[in-house]
Parts: C-alpha cells; structure tokens; sequence
C-alpha cells in the first residue's frame, strides 16, 4: 500500500513540474514586456507637436505654415513614417522622400531616430491646404516603424484662422458699426 501512494506522489510531482515548465513558457512568450520586440518597439516612444493648432488656411494653393514633429523614447536606428489624416480620411506621409518641402514635405527623410532615441523634423503645409485635401478639424499625428506598427500619436488641430479674420473685415468694411461675430469651432482658439 506504501509503495502505490509513493508513486501516486511521484506522478503529481512529474506533473506539477510540467504545469510549472509549461506556464513559465506561455508567460514568457505571451506576456508583456518592456524590452524590444521584432517590431523594435520599446513602449515609451513619445511623440510632440508644436504649434498644436495650425491655420490650415483652406483653398490656398500652397501654404508657408509650419509644424515642428519631436520624438523620443524611440529605439536608435528605427526608421519612422509621420502620417496625419486628410480631409477625405486619407493618410498623408508628409516623411516620404518623394515629398518636397515646398508641397508639404517634411525637412527630414528619411526619419531615423538617433543614439539617444530622438528625432526631429518639421512640416510644411505646403499643398495640404488645397480644397478636397486638407480639412478644418482636429485630426491626430501618427509615428509608425516602416512595418506600419503604431509606435506614438499626438493630436492637431487644423483652423482656419486667416479665413475668419478675412471674414471679419470684409464683415466690418461693410458695416463699421455693426456688431458681428464669427463662429470659431470648439478646438480652435478665439
């Protein structure tokens, strides 16, 4: 009778230590990690935008307005696209090399994050400010790695402020004392 209880308690041992092996296996490959992956993505990337409200000044052929795109946090070396969102829900690569400044490129391509993990680049509107392209409208910047993997995102808001202030004096040369009021949108400053 000892002898079978010894071996019932053997074959739980042999067991729990391959329940042990096999969920040390599972978390290792499925758990979160905060180390590079094969999309070298280390999880604190970090992406700002300044100004973070443009006048987009819509319907002008090409616009002069500039952003300034900073990131960090990024593993050295990971080549980066910066894409916004236009106004027909299409994303626009402001960081592809065929993009030339003067129509909305950025200043930097490619964008590769450097020894400490940062880059820079600005944007010029450029073309992006032509009718059916750009769009008055908060929209969100996003930094992914050459697979399309999402590493960071910041918002922007489109306004077009130049617009309004047209408006508002043309309003006002018409009538001096007339009391007017130009409707600014919610992510638009007055």
């Amino acid at each position: 009778m000892t002898k079978t209880v010894l071996m019932n308690n053997r074959f739980a041992l042999v067991w729990l230590a391959f329940g042990l092996l096999a969920g040390l296996v599972i978390a290792t490959t499925f758990g979160g990690s905060t180390s590079v992956g094969a999309s070298d993505h280390t999880g604190v990337e970090s992406v700002v935008v300044s100004p973070t409200e443009v006048d987009l000044e819509p319907g002008k052929s090409r616009s002069g307005s500039e952003v300034w795109i900073r990131g960090g946090g990024f593993t050295p070396g990971t080549e980066v696209l910066v894409l916004v969102e236009d106004g027909n829900g299409v994303l626009y690569d402001f960081t592809n090399p065929a993009s030339s400044r003067r129509d909305g490129g950025g200043s930097v391509s490619p964008l590769v994050a450097n020894d400490a993990g940062g880059w820079a680049t600005n944007w010029r509107l450029g073309r992006f400010t032509r009718n059916n392209v750009g769009a008055e409208g908060m929209q969100t910047i996003w930094v992914v790695d050459m697979n399309w993997n999402n590493l960071a995102t910041a918002p922007i808001a489109f306004c077009n402020h130049s617009g309004r202030a047209k408006a508002l004096a043309a309003a006002l040369e018409a009538d001096p004392a007339a009391e007017v009021e130009i409707e600014v949108p919610t992510w638009c400053s007055k």
